[in-house]
């Protein structure tokens, strides 16, 4: 082969290249808007995570505003069926091996199962400065290492529905 012959193939990769990256559509969030009643209306975050034992749990950040009015910012957790969070236990958030925070457990202020967690997140999200991956040590029974992480794209997207209003 000639050495034209390799400049061609280079530029025509180099070309494809470009188409590619060039005509993806940028990462959607899913944040979505819900109208509850009158002034009052829900933004949440809807991410499907594993735990490090790889089992399925729904993670919904949401958060209700009244009049402009931030009333909560609240994270849910669902897990599969048959198990069981422990109430109230407040869920602990890390960064690496540093702890954030601790959510305080709501979920007697409801009627789920026992399966479902829901944490006041009003003041965690807030101490949110970067993407950084969290982790989300879980109050499960029969299970101390329990834990969800929370990936880079799932809190750039808590950060963005901390803005939303």
């Amino acid at each position: 082969m000639k050495k034209h012959d390799w400049r061609k193939i280079v530029t025509i990769i180099t070309f494809c290249l470009c188409l590619t990256i060039t005509n993806n559509p940028p990462a959607l969030a899913s944040i979505h808007k819900y109208p509850e009643t009158g002034d009052r209306v829900m933004f949440r975050s809807v991410q499907s995570l594993r735990d490090n034992h790889d089992k399925a749990w729904q993670v919904v950040l949401y958060k209700r505003v009244r009049s402009g009015i931030v009333d909560s910012f609240n994270l849910r957790l669902v897990g599969f069926p048959g198990t069981q969070l422990e109430h109230p236990v407040a869920l602990k958030v890390v960064a690496g091996n540093r702890e954030l925070a601790l959510a305080k457990d709501i979920w007697s202020e409801s009627d789920l199962p026992v399966n479902v967690g829901e944490y006041d997140f009003k003041s965690m999200v807030a101490q949110l400065e970067s993407d950084r991956p969290l982790g989300l040590n879980l109050p499960v029974q029969g299970k101390k290492d329990l834990q969800i992480l929370v990936p880079t794209f799932a809190v750039r997207e808590w950060r963005q529905l901390l803005d939303r209003s």
